[in-house]
């Protein structure tokens, strides 16, 4: 089955200024390389990808353009056309904008670009592929519940479905952190326009998922290994000193 992977790199990131004040998080550097090229090099096996896709914003379009030239990967870079935090699209909504390049049967492999992480892509979508139809999310064990609050938590049954979702608890039901890593098959991928039309918040991915739980099937695959994401300054000092030697 045909994939597109659809990579959400639009955001303005206004916690990591004046980092990227006029830099897309996705291009700050991370060892001789960038966040994004980390980002990418977990995608070659994934099987059956036939395009990727980049959504930015209109303001750092060009600088992506710019790493494109550089490195001559396959990447579509696809601009949102906002220009301000204020006129942001939000995740979904730029999502959505890039579901439109897809065929009625491509399944979308959807990776945030603020998610580190050493494994394959490829080993997450041949799970995910054995639920078809129904959505996978990406799930990392929190070393403490209280590492948990900062994060949107799962809980599962014995398959591996999840039952509950939980946007930043205080309290959260479990340490299975929700990654903003997911396999969309294409039968229900015209669910995110039914979210958005009903007035779900497009900002943070997590509240689609939170939606798609309460209304059907989803499960979560948990990935192993070392997880970063690179939401405040602090983070990404700490992804500077330890990604070398991350486990794998």
């Amino acid at each position: 089955m045909p994939i597109i992977a659809i990579l959400l790199a639009a955001g303005y990131a206004t916690r990591l200024y004046p980092l990227t004040k006029d830099r897309p998080k996705a291009l700050l550097p991370l060892g001789s390389q960038t966040i994004l090229d980390a980002v990418i090099s977990s995608l070659p096996d994934v099987p059956e990808l036939r395009k990727t896709i980049l959504v930015t914003n209109h303001c750092f379009a060009e600088q992506f353009r710019e790493w494109q030239s550089r490195r001559a990967t396959d990447v579509h870079i696809l601009d949102d056309g906002t220009q301000t935090v204020e006129t942001r699209l939000g995740a979904i909504r730029d999502l959505e904008l890039a579901r439109q390049h897809a065929g009625p049967d491509d399944d979308l492999l959807v990776v945030g670009t603020d998610n580190l992480f050493h494994w394959s892509l490829a080993d997450f979508v041949v799970a995910a592929q054995r639920v078809r139809p129904a959505p996978t999310i990406g799930l990392w064990e929190a070393p403490s519940t209280m590492a948990a609050t900062q994060f949107g938590v799962v809980q599962r049954d014995p398959t591996s479905r999840i039952t509950a979702f939980v946007e930043k608890s205080p309290h959260p039901p479990s340490k299975d952190v929700a990654l903003c890593v997911y396999y969309f098959p294409a039968a229900m991928c015209t669910q995110m326009s039914q979210f958005l039309t009903k007035g779900g918040q497009a900002d943070a991915p997590g509240y689609f998922i939170q939606w798609l739980v309460q209304r059907g099937t989803v499960y979560g695959v948990m990935m192993p290994g070392a997880w970063y994401d690179i939401g405040t300054l602090e983070a990404y000092e700490t992804v500077m000193k330890e990604w070398s030697h991350a486990s794998t």
